[in-house]
């Protein structure tokens, strides 16, 4: 079944009351709500990163930030946020701080997908070990650990997804 989400208004990203699939909103660049995590190890030295897995339509084998996902119909960012760590990880968020840093739009288009957005931006410090990550294989294929010099070399190259504001800030916090 297709997930439920909001349907935000494009000027205020407030929730107007409707509920619309997540395939709906993606065909007709409708704005709802996702949230993004952005984990940092505790040095500030690397990000974590996952590629996402073939099968999905909004840039399928693509480098990505650490966490993302819709906010689902009634939920909250933070809600969504710690659902989204535990299913693409399988990371605890009570085991996590998890800050709240940012929230902005976002529109990307990709494979006929028109994603219009309102992310929640949100950092999470923590050492963990990759071996320790369960990853969600509907959803991810690989997570790894960068430098600030390999998340700007994947920039470059456009092997990443395109997520502007979620790289500045990354920028801002990773040491060289």
């Amino acid at each position: 079944m297709d997930e439920m989400i909001d349907v935000l208004d494009e000027k205020t990203g407030e929730k107007t009351g409707e509920v619309i699939s997540k395939n709906k909103a993606h065909s007709k660049g409708i704005w709802h709500g996702s949230i993004h995590v952005l984990i940092v190890n505790n040095d500030k030295s690397k990000s974590l990163l996952q590629k996402r897995c073939a099968e999905k339509k909004l840039y399928p084998n693509t480098w990505d930030i650490a966490v993302g996902g819709h906010i689902s119909a009634g939920e909250d960012d933070i809600t969504s946020a710690k659902r989204e760590l535990e299913e693409e990880l399988g990371l605890n968020p009570e085991e996590l701080k998890i800050e709240k840093v940012d929230r902005i739009t976002e529109k990307l288009v990709n494979n006929g997908v028109i994603s219009n957005e309102y992310v929640s931006i949100f950092i999470v410090c923590a050492d963990i070990d990759i071996n320790s990550i369960t990853l969600q294989v509907e959803e991810v294929s690989d997570a790894k650990w960068c430098t600030k010099e390999e998340l700007n070399k994947f920039i470059e190259d456009k092997v990443i997804i395109p997520h502007v504001r979620e790289y500045e800030i990354l920028n801002e916090i990773l040491s060289d």
